[in-house]
Order: C-alpha cells, then structure tokens, then sequence
C-alpha cells in the first residue's frame, strides 16, 4: 500500500505543478499576496468575477464552436450544391453535342464545347451562304442597283 500512496502523492504534485508550471509553495505564495492586497473581504467578490467571467468564457466559446460546425455544414451543403450544378451542366453539354451530331464519348466538356463552337460556326456560315442565294440576287446586281438609287435620291 505504500506503493500505492506514494504514486497518489505522485499525481497530486504533478497536478499541482501543471497550474501554470508553478510548485505548490508558489501557489500558496500568490494566495497570501491575493489575501493581503484584497482583505478577506474581498475574495469572495473577486472569486465571483472570475468565476462568472469563466462562466461567460466557456459560453462563448460553445457558441464559437456551434457557429463553426454550422459553416461547415453550410459549406458542405454549397459544395454538393456545386456538384449538382456541375453534374447538371455537364449532361446539358453531352445533350448539346449528341443534338449536333458529336459523339461525346472520352471527350471532356470543355473538348465537347469546343467542337459545339465549331458545329455552330460552321452552321452559321453555310446559313450566311443560302441567305445570299436564297435572296435571288447576286453580289454584282447588288452593287449595280446601288448606285441608281444613290441618284435617284440625289435627284429628289
């Protein structure tokens, strides 16, 4: 048992050193100096606001860690928000490309709207095409008729 009582001995003095590294000879010697500045009337008040400014510590720490673990949950909840959104325009993509004609297979979305780009361009110059012959008119009738009428408005 001596054993025993000789580790609790242990352990207290360890405890005892860990407030703020300091011995017990030191911790008795900041309380008589406390004791001696404040009077023993005081004490008590003065245990109270440190004991209530914990208290309000502690408080606002749990809130801070509450605050915390709600923005991380409203991070996680806009990050698979962006991966819904991301998943989403990435099937519009792949529905574009098959709607032009574009096997979208091993292609990444940014290869699919390149060749989408393209597709479009193309289109947009064959449509250009048929207008001017569609029209019935060619280029050098054009130039012909717009000079008569450039006079016809001078001679107004």
């Amino acid at each position: 048992m001596t054993d025993n009582a000789n580790v609790y001995k242990y352990e207290f003095e360890c405890k005892l050193t860990m407030i703020g590294g300091l011995g017990f000879g030191e911790v008795v010697f900041v309380l008589v100096i406390i004791l001696v500045l404040f009077g023993p009337n005081k004490i008590p008040e003065l245990a109270r606001a440190v004991g209530g400014a914990l208290g309000e510590f502690k408080t606002a720490q749990k809130a801070a860690e509450f605050d915390l673990s709600g923005f991380d949950e409203l991070n996680r909840q806009n990050a698979e928000k962006k991966k819904q959104e991301a998943a989403a325009l990435n099937e519009k993509i792949i529905k574009m490309a098959e709607d032009a004609g574009i096997s979208a297979e091993g292609k990444t979305t940014d290869e699919l709207l390149v060749l989408i780009a393209a597709k479009m361009n193309e289109a947009d110059s064959e449509n250009s095409k048929t207008d001017e012959t569609d029209n019935g008119i060619s280029e050098s009738e054009l130039n012909e008729t717009a000079p008569a009428e450039e006079t016809a408005k001078a001679e107004a």
